[in-house]
């Protein structure tokens, strides 16, 4: 982009007339193909014009005929152009063959509903041919066919008045060939050009400004270009989906020109006494657009233009304004989270009003900016907001540190006969056990859970540890050698006295003569004495004892034998 200019410029073409014209010295301009093209859009050569350059399409061979079909910029409300001039120069790659009369028409204007055509009276040749056609009822047109009927002139102007469509025959023989366009001119008594060399790449007659780092811009190119055959009635500026911050200053005023505003977010420039094109187009060389926003948003603001005639509104334009004011990424932050806390967003910890936007580096986790303290690592986290079109970014930081939550310690196993005790963790101002208890040692006793609930400055944290026991000694039994079965209550049956935890357990008591007297799979079961149902006969017995205990948590299987002796 260059600097502004103040001074129109005008477009001009041939013959002192006026209108848009496509040289393609710089590119396609937008033209595309219609019909049996290899490619959609028109390609484009830097050298081989009339002169410069040139755009050409290549025949696809495969039937049918292609049309150099016109952009959206040359389209639209085009009253102005009646009884004024098309002009184009074109060439094609082979004469072989070609179709002289007869078949599609060489241009085809669709518009207000109708379809008008016009046949050149001389096909293009190998080198470049000029064609000059004039926009009028009586100069060769005619509706949708070559032999349809002559258009009256209120069709003509309908269709200019509401033009969505120009094409331009590029075929002409049946075989493959390629041709050529240039110096293409609609002829009109209007033509406006936010950026008349189309420097910004907007085309179409808008204009993209370069990015600004500031929350200001200029809302059209140097060369912009504004004229009118007929008198410009207003043109209507205003901000798309602007806010009340957003404002239209405009720096100086042409006398012939009346400026009404609303809200200072549209500015209309009307005609106030016979004011020429040069007026309104002074008038937006002076235009800046500006947010007054104490944190502007960074993003494209657009500016429309809407100009009328007493043809009505015949155009509309657009300047995209990228606007990257040096962005806020907040000030910096810290804070202390307590370990297993739910996922906080490291924004809430940045100071000040951070804009949107940015990403968080390292990532957390979840890749959102979410901090989960069971997942992420305590450290510094930066929020960035990049640079954008050669803007400045910003960045800000977060410290987070995790409180780590206290231990109990791992589950453990331990003697019947130890006692094991459970400390309170260095650092709790208040604690409670399981038990409701605020002991500073909890001694444990017995199998289970235990429990403790503390708190610090910060943070308040549970931790369970289970103890389990076991038996780290072979278990004593106890077995008499004498019984009296006599009902007198004193010793009347005889047990096996086994203090420790059994899983398996059988006892068999035989007589002399190794027959079972008694059997048993519970050590709470004791022998009366009786044999076979009958009476307590005195003697000696002989007893065989299986069973599986544990030793150091593991299992163990014992068995012993001895006698005992009934007496009566």
């Amino acid at each position: 982009m260059k600097i502004l200019s103040l001074l129109p410029v005008l477009l001009l073409v041939a013959d002192g007339a006026i209108g848009q014209t496509h040289t393609f010295d710089t590119g396609n301009e937008g033209w595309e193909t219609n019909g049996d093209a290899t490619s959609p859009t028109a390609a484009w050569y830097a050298t081989g014009g009339n002169p410069g350059g040139y755009i050409r399409v290549t025949d696809q061979s495969v039937g049918g005929t292609w049309y150099f079909q016109a952009p959206g910029q040359l389209l639209g409300n085009k009253c102005d152009a009646y009884d004024t001039w098309l002009r184009y120069d074109q060439f094609v790659s082979d004469t072989n063959n070609q179709q002289i009369s007869g078949g599609d028409p060489d241009v085809i204007l669709f518009g207000g509903g109708l379809q008008l055509v016009y046949d050149n009276a001389v096909t293009p040749g190998l080198a470049w041919t000029h064609y000059d056609i004039l926009l009028k009822e009586d100069a060769g047109w005619h509706i949708n066919t070559q032999t349809g009927a002559v258009p009256t002139e209120a069709q003509f102007r309908a269709a200019l008045a509401d033009l969505y469509g120009l094409r331009i025959r590029g075929e002409y023989r049946a075989q493959a060939d390629f041709g050529g366009l240039d110096n293409f001119v609609l002829e009109s008594n209007f033509g406006f050009d936010l950026d008349g060399d189309n420097s910004s790449g907007a085309y179409d007659g808008d204009f993209l400004a370069d990015t600004s780092c500031t929350p200001f811009g200029i809302i059209a190119d140097f060369d912009a270009g504004l004229f009118s055959g007929k008198q410009i009635d207003s043109i209507v500026i205003r901000i798309q989906f602007g806010t009340a911050d957003e404002t239209l200053s405009l720096d100086a005023i042409p006398g012939a020109l009346d400026v009404f505003s609303s809200g200072l977010q549209k500015i209309t420039l009307a005609n106030a006494a016979n004011a020429l094109p040069a007026d309104f187009l002074q008038a937006i060389f002076s235009m800046h657009y500006f947010d007054l926003s104490a944190d502007p948003a960074r993003g494209e603001r657009i500016i429309e233009f809407r100009v009328y005639t007493e043809c009505g509104e015949v155009a509309v334009r657009y300047a995209y304004l990228p606007i990257y004011p040096t962005p806020d990424a907040g000030s910096d932050g810290d804070t202390l989270v307590c370990a297993g806390s739910p996922a906080f967003d490291l924004a809430s910890v940045l100071k000040g009003d951070p804009d949107p936007g940015g990403y968080w580096t390292p990532k957390t986790a979840s890749g959102n900016g979410l901090f989960n303290p069971d997942r992420d690592k305590p450290g510094a986290y930066a929020y960035i907001i990049p640079p954008t079109g050669g803007c400045p970014g910003d960045t800000a930081y977060v410290a987070v540190a995790i409180e780590p939550a206290f231990r109990l310690g791992a589950d453990t196993t331990i003697c019947y006969d130890d006692v094991l005790v459970l400390d309170v963790p260095s650092g709790l101002k208040n604690w409670q056990w399981q038990d409701g208890s605020h002991r500073q040692a909890f001694s444990v006793q017995e199998p289970g859970t235990y429990t403790l609930t503390g708190q610090t400055e910060t943070c308040t944290f549970t931790d369970s540890v289970h103890i389990y026991f076991y038996t780290c000694r072979e278990c004593p039994f106890y077995a008499p050698n004498v019984f009296s079965p006599n009902d007198d209550g004193d010793n009347d049956e005889w047990h096996i006295y086994l203090p420790c935890a059994w899983a398996e357990f059988h006892l068999a008591v035989f007589d002399r003569w190794g027959s079972l007297v008694f059997s048993s799979d519970d050590p709470e079961d004791g022998w009366n004495g009786f044999v076979r149902g009958r009476e307590p006969e005195p003697g000696v017995y002989v007893w065989r004892l299986e069973w599986t205990g544990e030793l150091f948590g593991q299992p163990k299987t014992y068995r012993e034998e001895g006698d005992v002796t009934v007496l009566r």
